[in-house]
């Protein structure tokens, strides 16, 4: 018998467990790669902003009504795969801050509304009841929350379309906005934008709002 028939059996048997071991492992790689947790994982957490109620000045009617409009426009603006938004109950700077760091938002958005108008009217007014009675018409709603998170999107809509058909030329609005991390919060710079209408019945908040979140968005995905 020759030294490599002698090895043979040996080699054989080196090779056998490999081939074991391989298949043995094939369930545990197998797992590792359609483990939904890796997956879930790589995907970036989005951005959160938490958003005051933004306060408005010289407006008519129900300024709760128009400040709601206010930031759920906002909100469809600043909601997307790296972005998403927490409403805030408190008011006070300092309250809205804990409540942010309550619910595990990292950032803050408070806001100030001014409009100018040129002449009389009541775009306050028609902009709370835009806000006010567009939940009783939103289909599709069987609960009360259901009504409100649906009704409060379609009021959003319903009073831009407001504001748009009431507005004259020369009417001006402001938009004035600090958007901050928590611990910046206090000292963070206002930000101001305006607009001013051309004609009757132009849609000057979108843009404003629009404008507004494009650098609140790349500001926050940044960080």
């Amino acid at each position: 018998m020759t030294a490599n028939s002698e090895r043979r059996p040996a080699v054989r048997s080196k090779c056998l467990v490999s081939a074991v071991t391989f298949v043995l492992a094939l369930p545990a790689i197998s797992a590792a790669q359609a483990d939904p947790a890796v997956e879930v994982s790589a995907v970036p957490t989005p951005s959160c902003i938490a958003i005051v109620l933004p306060s408005v000045q010289g407006v008519d009617g129900s300024a709760g009504d128009v400040s709601g409009a206010l930031r759920e426009l906002l909100t469809s603006y600043l909601t997307g795969p790296s972005l998403r938004t927490i409403p805030l109950e408190a008011r006070l700077l300092s309250q809205a801050v804990e409540e942010a760091r309550q619910k595990g938002c990292d950032n803050i958005l408070t806001a100030t509304l001014t409009r100018k108008r040129s002449g009389g009217g009541a775009l306050g007014r028609a902009l709370g009841q835009a806000a006010g009675t567009a939940a009783w018409y939103v289909p599709g709603t069987t609960s009360a929350s259901g009504v409100m998170a649906r009704g409060a999107v379609i009021a959003g809509a319903q009073a831009v379309s407001t504001v748009a058909s009431s507005t004259r030329a020369k009417d001006e609005m402001r938009l004035d906005y600090r958007f901050s991390t928590l611990d910046a919060a206090a000292t963070a710079r206002p930000v101001t934008l305006k607009a001013k209408a051309q004609s009757d019945g132009e849609d000057i908040l979108t843009p404003l709002a629009e404008k507004a979140a494009e650098a609140i968005a790349s500001a926050a995905t940044k960080r």
